[in-house]
């Protein structure tokens, strides 16, 4: 599949409004402290880079076709779900983002300032699936 710049950044804002979003429920829904802090960390972290996406979409037009791999579904929280699928799905969700930026990032290879963005919010992500990992393990 091909698309534009633009229509990535587009899939990666709603990547991350959603993310952001499954954080904040999954935070109200935990009865264990710790790990409804943590989800808190998580959803600010979510929304802290949806807002660095909407800024830099609002930047100078991008229209460069590039193809795009990773658009795949990591999954979906069902009610019945015990915690710990719950978390491994939000370990999906981490490492498919993880993947998007990456790809992101190399597709700004050229312009070393959105690279390094790119790049770090990769390796955010790398970080929330460890968190995530570790959590697990309590369940």
């Amino acid at each position: 599949m091909h698309l534009t710049v633009n229509d990535i950044l587009d899939v990666a804002i709603q990547s991350e409004e959603s993310s952001s979003k499954f954080y904040k429920e999954m935070a109200g829904q935990a009865k264990n402290p710790d790990t409804a802090k943590l989800l808190k960390k998580l959803a600010q972290d979510e929304q802290d880079h949806l807002d660095y996406l909407v800024w830099l979409k609002a930047g100078e037009p991008i229209n460069d076709e590039v193809y795009f791999d990773g658009l795949e579904e990591a999954g979906e929280i069902k009610p019945e779900m015990t915690p710990r699928e719950v978390l491994g799905v939000a370990l999906q969700r981490e490492g498919t983002a993880a993947k998007m930026y990456r790809q992101m990032a190399d597709i700004f290879k050229a312009q070393p300032d959105k690279y390094f963005i790119f790049e770090r919010m990769a390796r955010d992500e790398d970080h929330h699936g460890e968190a995530i990992a570790r959590m697990m393990d309590q369940f």
